[in-house]
């Protein structure tokens, strides 16, 4: 079977695994307008922070082993057209035939719709270790940067700038508090304490209005005040590169993702969607979305891999935007609803528990623990949870993240088998503690 898959980031990599395991006799082509494949994207931040010495660390592609399980790739190489009917691309460097086709063009980051937001000085982070590389170049030669967006790239990219001794880092957002949509105001102001604490500016429910050369330096012109920097870093969002696929008569979803199945199979049989580009699908209220995380990759990729080498049960379950970030050595994570957006479902029962604990005796070396469940209290359910500690907290939101995405009845959750031991954790911890207080 000849596979041509379009794109080369991560999804790529699970579903070339699937298929080669499974398939001997299939032939893949990947075409990538990158220039390298073969790392992960959260990991550019670190670079760019000096956790991980340089790009060259993170990328671990190795050309012979593509080779081996005939697999090629062809980089710095665009797609241009799909052709449905006889079934084949047109790519930079000739025309290729296809049985199957899989889409994973990814996503771009958006440009500010401002005057002077796409020139010079005005930088973007996306998953192409380019933006990255360029980034890296103007950090080192800069002292002085403005960033639009406080979502998890744009604070994260605010805390390496704070640790590198910049004069001043401004966060701009038109929401009124960071990491809106994955934390309620309560929350999310602990995470503002912590940047500001190392030197972040935060300012929120202001909107660029302009940005413009002022000789050597970027002005910024917000809705109350105008700022000078030596550089801005747009981290407002991305959209996915769905043109292609919306050329060649593909369904395009309303979030403009390519609309997908469980199977992740398009309205073509034979051409499936992963990644970024895929639309997904919110688990709680079944709303299409859009779902651009590492993990969604995977999923995806390894869902496509699986049903087009014949396991008509491979299944993509939707989303419930399970998230985490470590800013200013502290771990913040969310899943679900926010209590705002819960509260704008219709026919639920919206409540709170705002909970904290210690994640181990402090004799043990504990830290606390916040944390607040959104649920709803007609059906038992949780919709949201929000955690925030110095200590990895993230097997308790895979633990909250499969309930939400199950279903599963609070009481039951809150009664579940737990693994203990002292050095773990306790019998009766936090998470248990604030289950109970659901009802």
């Amino acid at each position: 079977m000849k596979i041509c898959i379009v794109g080369g980031g991560g999804s790529v990599a699970v579903a070339t695994r699937f298929i080669t395991e499974r398939m001997q006799d299939a032939s893949i082509e990947v075409f990538t307008k990158r220039d390298v494949a073969g790392y992960r994207p959260c990991e550019l931040t670190y670079v760019l922070g000096k956790q991980i010495k340089d790009f060259e660390t993170i990328i671990s592609f190795d050309s012979r082993a593509m080779e081996a399980k005939k697999i090629k790739y062809h980089f710095s190489t665009g797609v241009t057209e799909i052709n449905r009917r006889e079934k084949y691309i047109v790519a930079d460097d000739g025309k290729y035939s296809y049985d199957k086709l899989i889409l994973a063009s990814g996503s771009a980051p958006i440009l500010p719709a401002v005057q002077g937001g796409n020139g010079k000085g005005v930088y973007v982070l996306g998953t192409d270790v380019q933006y990255a590389r360029q980034l890296e170049a103007v950090i080192a030669r800069s002292k002085s940067a403005l960033i639009i967006g406080a979502g998890a790239i744009g604070l994260e990219t605010a805390e390496v700038l704070a640790q590198q001794g910049y004069e001043r880092v401004v966060v701009a957002d038109v929401a009124d508090r960071p990491l809106a949509k994955a934390l309620d105001k309560e929350m999310a102001d602990m995470v503002a304490e912590k940047l500001q604490s190392i030197g972040v500016e935060l300012l929120f429910g202001t909107q660029v209005a302009k940005i413009e050369d002022s000789g050597e330096k970027k002005l910024v012109t917000l809705t109350d005040r105008s700022i000078e920097v030596d550089f801005v870093l747009a981290a407002v969002g991305f959209r996915p590169n769905s043109e292609l696929a919306r050329n060649c008569g593909l369904e395009i979803g309303l979030t403009g993702g390519i609309r997908v199945d469980n199977h992740m199979l398009t309205s073509d049989p034979d051409i499936y969607a992963i990644g970024d580009v895929s639309e997904g699908w919110d688990v709680i209220d079944g709303k299409p979305l859009l779902a651009m995380k590492a993990d969604n990759a995977v999923r995806t990729g390894r869902v496509a891999g699986r049903h087009l080498t014949g396991d008509g049960e491979a299944e993509y379950c939707g989303t419930v935007g399970a998230f985490i970030i470590y800013l200013a050595e502290t771990f913040v994570g969310g899943i679900g609803y926010t209590e705002e957006a819960a509260r704008t479902l219709p026919g639920r029962d919206i409540k709170t528990v705002w909970h904290e604990g210690m994640t181990l005796p402090k004799y043990l070396g504990g830290q606390p623990v916040k944390l607040k469940l959104i649920y709803d209290a007609g059906q038992d359910l949780l919709l949201g949870v929000q955690m925030l500690s110095r200590v990895n907290i993230s097997s308790e939101l895979d633990r909250l993240a499969l309930a939400i995405s199950e279903k599963i009845n609070v009481r039951k959750l809150a009664g579940t088998e737990i693994v203990y031991t002292p050095a773990s954790g306790w019998p009766y911890g936090p998470v248990a503690q604030a289950l109970d207080k659901c009802y």
